[in-house]
């Protein structure tokens, strides 16, 4: 199989000879290119004298990522050969990469042998592997080779990272995606920077790179396959979404102001250790739409983060209550079904009443018991001595809980649903802002990693939000408004259990638009070959 050697380069004219004659000897080896990033000394001389295809020479130093990037640019092949510039002689041992690839979508990635005293303290490296163990749900030997193979229509759909995070964001990336990687032991050799101070130096700037990659791409506002300008989009369209919110409060209810700003810091701040609860610790990854296996329960900041704001003073008592009872046994129960669902025994509400009335309990069936439990309590709160009231409140936001988590099948459906309740709750009475004010700002934490379809609030994330609209509509409306809203959403339950909303959004031009809308996010792969 032929393949392309790309060699980024910075400074390295001691060793780049060396590998550029080695990797010539690699069976398959249609070409060796060169990539010198920079280099203040006679890399790029070095690499022609040594027999280098081609050498690219980049005006200043761009870092490691943009030097593969201008690499892949170049190739001819269908697959490349990535490799250090300081491997020497060893790189002729690097074939075993390539036949582990062998024409299939799979990336192979070579492991050094140990070697004592080579390195610093492993920051950078145990940074490295928690990034792919988050983003991409996988374990990793080597999260910082830089010896790997890999489709070169592969390094295009995913994209490359700048500089250092690189290697770290292939690995990622490819997981996420579901795209097998093989890790192959190697006895390579390489230049070691040591406990140095240029060492340190370097491992520190690996440490930022690492850093700002990780943290980019679990927010959801950039990963490699973006371009600069379309991160900067995101980024401002969701700082822009919390200044609305903010700007809305400020012109209806000021005194709101403050707890909106306070939900939206605390979920910023909470939302990469509850994405590490959920996908890490609690092993929450589930398929998506398209197969990709994405953290499945990220809406876990959500009760977490609202269940103490709602100790804020500026809430009224009743409502205070009523939140906390559904919010904590909606999130209860929507964990519990996210950790033991058992979806496979019933389907559908009306799956899972008649596994109920057949005295066969699902963790559906916890939820709608949970559900009108939670509603009922919710009700007695805020509509005392009314018993007829205290139903139809049980029912809207038992109701409403459930809508979010049925649209919670698509990216971006059920941050949407909740939006629309929430403003059909502020615009009937904006005294509503005070509980659903900050639940909105919330909601936009984990809003570009689920509308990029990077995670999934699972039913733990949808039901809270479900429940607090619910309870927004009950505060909103009158008796018969709400009768009405009832009635609109069985009439939606009914629709869902007939037929499938996703088919019918398709069909229908509005409603396919505004699911759209805001989605983008990078396809899945159009084949899937087998590794051989």
């Amino acid at each position: 199989m032929a393949v392309s050697v790309i060699i980024p380069a910075y400074n390295n004219a001691d060793t780049i000879g060396r590998t550029v004659s080695a990797a010539h000897s690699i069976a398959g080896a249609a070409e060796v290119i060169v990539v010198d990033d920079g280099s203040r000394d006679a890399t790029a001389e070095t690499a022609r004298e040594a027999g280098a295809d081609q050498v690219v020479v980049l005006p200043r130093n761009t870092g490691k990522g943009a030097a593969m990037s201008a690499g892949v640019a170049a190739v001819r092949s269908p697959t490349v050969l990535f490799l250090d510039a300081d491997l020497a002689e060893s790189a002729a041992l690097t074939g075993p990469l390539v036949d582990a690839v062998g024409g299939g979508y799979a990336m192979s990635v070579a492991i050094f042998p140990m070697q004592p005293g080579g390195g610093g303290f492993g920051l950078a490296r145990g940074l490295a592997a928690a990034a792919i163990r988050l983003i991409g749900g996988i374990e990793v030997t080597a999260p910082l080779s830089g010896q790997r193979a890999i489709p070169k229509a592969l390094v295009e759909h995913l994209g490359l990272a700048s500089r250092f995070g690189v290697e770290t964001a292939l690995t990622a990336e490819a997981a996420l995606l579901g795209i097998p990687i093989v890790e192959v032991p190697l006895p390579l050799e390489h230049a070691h920077t040591g406990r140095t101070a240029a060492g340190f130096l370097h491992r520190a700037r690996q440490f930022k790179d690492i850093l700002r990659y990780a943290l980019l791409a679990a927010y959801g506002l950039s990963w490699p396959a973006l371009t600069s300008a379309e991160a900067l989009g995101r980024t401002a369209v969701w700082l822009m979404a919390f200044a609305v919110i903010i700007a809305f409060a400020a012109a209806t209810e000021p005194q709101a102001v403050t707890h909106i700003i306070i939900a939206a810091l605390a979920g910023i701040i909470a939302w990469i250790p509850c994405l590490w609860i959920s996908a890490v610790w609690l092993r929450l990854r589930r398929p998506n739409y398209v197969g990709c296996s994405l953290p499945g329960a990220a809406g876990l900041v959500l009760p977490i983060v609202a269940l103490p704001l709602l100790l804020l003073p500026g809430l009224p008592q009743d409502i205070r209550a009523a939140a906390l009872v559904v919010l904590s046994v909606l999130g209860v129960v929507g964990l519990l079904d996210d950790l033991y669902g058992s979806r496979h025994q019933a389907r559908g509400l009306r799956g899972h009443l008649r596994a109920l009335l057949s005295r066969r309990l699902t963790t559906g069936g916890m939820k709608a018991v949970g559900g009108l439990a939670a509603g009922v309590a919710a009700g007695a709160l805020l509509s005392p001595g009314r018993p007829a009231v205290i139903v139809l409140d049980a029912l809207l936001i038992a109701l409403c809980a459930n809508s979010v988590n049925l649209l919670d099948l698509r990216p971006g459906r059920a941050l949407k649903g909740f939006a629309i309740i929430c403003a059909i709750a502020l615009l009937a009475s904006p005294g509503s802002l005070y509980l659903l004010g900050p639940m909105l700002a919330l909601a936009l934490v984990p809003a570009p990693a689920e509308f990029a379809g990077r995670v999934m609030l699972g039913d733990v994330g949808a039901n809270v939000l479900g429940g607090a609209a619910g309870i927004g509509l009950v505060i909103a409306l009158s008796p018969w408004q709400r009768l009405v809203a009832v009635l609109t959403l069985l009439a939606f339950h009914f629709l869902c259990e007939r037929v499938s909303f996703s088919e019918l959004v398709r069909r229908n031009r509005v409603l396919a638009w505004l699911d759209a809308l805001g989605t983008g996010h990078v396809p899945p792969l159009p084949t899937r070959e087998a590794v051989p």
